[in-house]
């Protein structure tokens, strides 16, 4: 009899688990569908080029949504966020002119979490004598999609004709030179092809980045051996120092 007691509550035991696993198990995603941006600011580089040989530049920001796919391509919209009246030059996220740019409608392809969303900007002759143009991109809200948590939803975006450090820096410097320099910089988009390193955003595996940092080191010492001496920064905190690679 005691055995049979003992069965009967373990089979209880194993309804009532089962039934607080359903309980617990993940809900399906029910809230608004939004597109973030995946950084939240960008510098873009036209290299010293006059308003002759590039009079413009298409800058592209990655966008994830928050919900689900759809099997038809969505639009994301996005405009430009101006800065209150009375807001002081040196502390304007805006201060681009609606004719030195243009934001274009973006895209989250059909059954795709991910898409893109581009920004032409001007190479404008003010470009010689000031250091750069920024514009504050913002999120808005259209037929495919809300607008997600604030800190997801804003972009600040720089551009000029200096070369400027990349905003994904932070994991360039893991895989190619723990200093920043514009000599570092530039070898990194020699060897790679690339303007960013989108390592903290999951583009860009450690394998991925092994490779282009080993990359990045060779041609250094090539550059080193061609010109007979250590190829040095030629700027930045270690300017006059010696470039020494990761790998």
């Amino acid at each position: 009899m005691n055995k049979i007691k003992g069965i009967l509550v373990l089979g209880l035991l194993t309804l009532i688990s089962l039934n607080s696993c359903k309980k617990e198990e993940i809900q399906y995603f029910t809230g608004d569908n939004s597109a973030n941006f995946w950084i939240h600011s960008l510098n873009h580089s036209l290299f010293g080029a006059s308003s002759a040989q590039l009079p413009q530049d298409t800058v592209v920001l990655n966008l994830s949504i928050v919900g689900k796919m759809a099997n038809y391509d969505r639009v994301v919209k996005a405009v430009a966020d101006e800065d209150p009246v009375g807001t002081p030059e040196d502390s304007r996220l805006t201060t681009a002119t609606p004719d030195q740019y243009k934001i274009l409608d973006g895209i989250i392809p059909a059954n795709k979490l991910k898409g893109e969303i581009r920004v032409v900007v001007k190479n404008d002759d003010i470009l010689a004598t000031k250091a750069d143009l920024k514009l504050r991109i913002k999120m808005v809200e259209n037929k495919d999609f809300k607008v997600g948590l604030k800190e997801n939803y804003y972009l600040n975006l720089k551009w000029s004709r200096l070369i400027l450090q990349p905003s994904t820096w932070s994991g360039m410097r893991f895989f190619f030179c723990a200093t920043y320099s514009t000599q570092v910089y530039k070898i990194f988009m020699e060897v790679t092809g690339l303007k960013q390193f989108y390592y903290y955003e999951g583009l860009v595996s450690s394998a991925e980045g092994s490779v282009m940092g080993t990359n990045f080191a060779k041609r250094v010492r090539e550059l080193s051996q061609q010109q007979g001496s250590p190829l040095l920064h030629d700027d930045g905190p270690s300017k006059g120092l010696p470039i020494i690679p990761i790998y």
